[in-house]
């Protein structure tokens, strides 16, 4: 798994576990090693946009999320 670029997200319930696990991946030395990680194109999105809405706009906000990442 090493790719040009990294979208991902975290479902968060509330209880901080989630984002708990998050940064235990994040700071993982093997996720560091990623030629993705060391080349700083690993980026965070919204997991409401990208993981449990629906529709014709959460398509587009998930296209202007990518527009932004890719034409920086």
């Amino acid at each position: 798994m090493d790719g040009d670029m990294l979208f991902y997200f975290t479902y968060e319930t509330g209880d901080g576990e989630a984002s708990g696990l998050e940064k235990e991946w994040i700071e993982d030395p093997l996720f560091k090693n990623l030629n993705v990680a060391k080349a700083g194109n690993v980026h965070k999105v919204d997991d409401v946009i990208w993981n449990t809405a629906g529709g014709v706009i959460a398509a587009n906000l998930m296209l202007d999320d990518i527009e932004k990442y890719f034409v920086k």
